[in-house]
């Protein structure tokens, strides 16, 4: 519908709700990069180190979603802090894949930078929504 307030058009795409923030969008950008350019680097004899990673990635996208939806402010805070868990969580596992070097140096630093930026947008989310209970 036309002129919904939940309702933005980017490019070919609708976007509704939780997908116009700009913090769902660095979210998702983590999704795709992880899905496309990392996990394909992790042999796939590594089965829980894979499982960990997708569980992690999953579930930050998960959680804030949940808690956009959820109809309570108090909710919402509750997720967007699971969901911030996980993505330091994930952080940490694509710090140790480097290590491992599964991933060069180039894919660590654009994805550790983008989940930093990341973290800061949802501590600020956060933040701002606290003040508002």
């Amino acid at each position: 519908m036309k002129g919904d307030r939940d309702e933005c058009f980017s490019g070919n795409e609708k976007m509704y709700g939780h997908r116009k923030m700009v913090v769902w969008k660095n979210l998702d950008e983590i999704e795709r990069v992880v899905r496309i350019n990392i996990m394909t680097k992790i042999p796939k004899n590594k089965f829980n180190l894979r499982d960990q990673i997708d569980r992690a990635s999953s579930s930050i996208m998960a959680n804030f979603i949940e808690g956009y939806y959820s109809g309570s402010l108090k909710e919402y805070l509750r997720f967007l802090g699971y969901s911030k868990r996980s993505l330091a969580e994930l952080q940490d596992w694509i710090r140790r894949i480097f290590y491992e070097q599964y991933i060069d140096q180039e894919l660590y630093d654009f994805t550790d930078d983008l989940m930093i930026r990341t973290l800061y947008l949802e501590n600020r989310l956060i933040n701002a929504l606290r003040r508002k209970l």
